[in-house]
Formats: structure tokens, C-alpha cells, sequence
């Protein structure tokens, strides 16, 4: 007999505290939840998909004693799985990347009420010029940005801003954690030779960074006070909730669906004079520590939208 309640399937890893918290959330809800991590996928859960000679797949994926059907009534909610280069073997690392690309195709052909963090949209949505593309169409405030691996490209960058120029790491994939960090015209600019960089503008006179997280059409803003240069350095008790000025609240709704999502973080920083300066999408930004800070209701609104779909499904992403 068919369960007549929705399916929700979780992709994450077993430790995702994040992820925890949106089962957690999903428990007071009339839904049958199917947790999963491809990059360490064994016997169970397990994963039947059947290709019909009318061109349609027909996917359920088995936990135990529960199942769940990928079509029109189920959700995905994709976080953070076990990355397949994790393993140090080279067995579990083809295993892991076996399951995790079976797994995408057969999500990415059901007919889906909705996918909060399709990987394979976030990869795009990602991309910082597509990210500040999608920013200036929202009418958002950008900073000056440059990407080059020109020294003397650097150079005039940095004399035109007066000094006042960050820079950026793009990824943190295959490396230790690099914060942001100022750059000066007394700095070596022939170290950015041969691989691209990611300069911005400083913004002076910071009153706070804000983390807006949008989640459908909810809006989630919090304040972020702190003396370092790098947000992502602070401590997590400098968060606190605010709410964001209905234009910024309306054009992160927009920026996002832009993008083809129907979740993300968006990163600015406030000025003295309120105006808000936008710096980036988190297209998977973490929300963990800012609602149990902040008590922000992120994770409800997450399973809530699992559970009874968008408001307005996302739009195909114009980049």
C-alpha cells in the first residue's frame, strides 16, 4: 500500500548539524522523511530506479521500513553529503562518486514539488560574476570588483580605490580556510601571476555585516558586529535579528529566484548611513548557528516549504 503522506527525501552527511535540524523540524509534520548520504551510501537505504519504454524513470528509495517515491508529491532538501574525494581509498572514492552521480540523475529527471539546493543549479548560481550580474539586476549595491591575473592590472585597481581594496578567495576547495584580506599598493602585486583573483572595493564605515536568508519567499536577517575584516571570523554570539528594510527584504526574494533557487545567504555589509553594500550568495550558506543564536525560525520555514511546496516555483536562472 502507497503512503499517502508527501515524501521528503534529506541528502547530508550523518554529522550535518544543520541538516539535523530541519529533520528535527520536519518531525511535526505529516511527512515520511528518508535521510541519505551518497558519498557513504551500504546495504541501506537503498536505491531502485526503472527506466520505462515511454521514456519516464520510475525512482523509490528505501530506508528500512520507510519508502519514498521520487514524484509530484516529494521533496528534496540536498545540504552537504560526504564530498567522494574524502575517502582516502580509491575504492570508496569511485563508490561514493557512483552513487552521488546516480543519485543527481535520477532526482534531476522526476517531476519534483520542489528542490531546496539542486547542486547542479548551485554550481552556476555560485559563480561570482554570475552572482553579481544577478545582484545588480535586483538593484542591489555592489562594490568596484575585478578578477585578473595581471599584476599590473592589480596595481591601477588598487591606486584607483586609494588603497582600499580587498581580496578574495573564490573557492576554499583543496586548501586550508582563506579569510579575506586587505590589499595594498605595498603588497607584492606579481603574486597574483598565474592565477586569477578576486578584488573588491572596501567598504568603509561598516556599521554591521548582515546575513540575509531567504527561504521561499520568507526573509531571515541578522546583524553580525565585530572588529574583523573577515565576517566568518567573528564570534557566533555577535548575531543578532533584525529586520531588513522592505527593498532589501524584496530584492533578495527576487535575487534569489533569479538564480533559480528557492534557498540561500546572502552576504552584505551596512555603512553608517544604512546603506546595504551586497557582497555574495551562499547558494548552501550554513544558518545553524545564527538561529540557535538569534532564535530566527530558519529551519520551520525550510520544512515547511519541503512540506507544502513554494509559493511561486523558482524561475529558470538568467545568467
Amino acid at each position: 500500500m502507497t503512503d499517502p503522506r508527501p515524501g521528503v527525501v534529506v541528502v547530508a552527511a550523518e554529522n550535518d548539524f544543520t541538516a539535523d535540524m530541519v529533520v528535527d523540524r520536519l518531525g511535526s509534520h505529516a511527512a515520511v522523511v528518508l535521510r541519505l548520504d551518497p558519498g557513504r551510501m551500504r546495504e541501506d537505504p537503498r536505491v531502485d530506479g526503472r527506466f520505462d519504454p515511454r521514456g519516464r524513470w520510475h525512482t523509490r528509495l528505501y530506508h528500512g521500513d520507510r519508502s519514498v517515491i521520487l514524484d509530484e508529491g516529494c521533496a528534496v532538501y540536498w545540504r552537504k553529503p560526504t564530498r567522494p574525494e574524502a575517502h582516502p581509498e580509491a575504492d570508496e572514492r569511485w563508490r561514493a562518486h557512483e552513487n552521488t552521480t546516480a543519485l543527481l540523475g535520477l532526482l534531476k529527471t522526476a517531476p519534483l514539488r520542489v528542490w531546496v539546493g539542486d547542486p547542479t543549479v548551485g554550481a552556476a548560481a555560485r559563480l561570482k560574476p554570475a552572482q553579481l550580474a544577478a545582484a545588480a539586476r535586483a538593484g542591489f549595491t555592489v562594490p568596484d570588483t575585478l578578477l585578473t591575473s595581471d599584476p599590473d592590472t592589480v596595481r591601477a585597481f588598487v591606486a584607483e580605490q586609494r588603497d582600499r581594496v580587498v581580496v578574495k578567495a573564490q573557492t576554499q576547495r583543496h586548501t586550508t580556510f582563506i579569510p579575506t584580506t586587505r590589499l595594498r599598493a605595498s603588497d607584492d602585486a606579481t603574486t597574483v601571476a598565474g592565477t586569477v583573483h578576486y578584488l573588491q572595493a572596501l567598504v568603509e564605515d561598516r556599521a554591521f555585516d548582515a546575513r540575509v536568508t531567504v527561504v521561499d519567499n520568507r526573509v531571515f536577517a541578522a546583524a553580525i558586529t565585530h572588529d574583523e575584516l573577515d565576517c566568518r571570523n567573528a564570534p557566533v554570539d555577535h548575531h543578532e535579528a533584525i529586520t531588513a528594510p522592505e527593498h532589501i527584504a524584496r530584492a533578495c526574494v527576487e535575487h534569489v529566484r533569479d538564480l533559480g533557487l528557492a534557498y540561500s545567504a546572502l552576504d552584505f555589509v551596512v555603512d553608517q548611513r544604512r546603506t546595504w553594500h551586497y557582497l555574495e550568495t551562499n547558494v548552501v550558506g550554513e544558518f545553524g548557528a545564527i538561529e540557535t543564536c538569534t532564535g530566527l525560525p530558519i529551519s520551520t520555514a525550510i520544512a515547511r516549504l519541503l512540506v507544502h511546496g513554494p509559493t511561486t516555483p523558482p524561475e529558470p536562472a538568467r545568467m
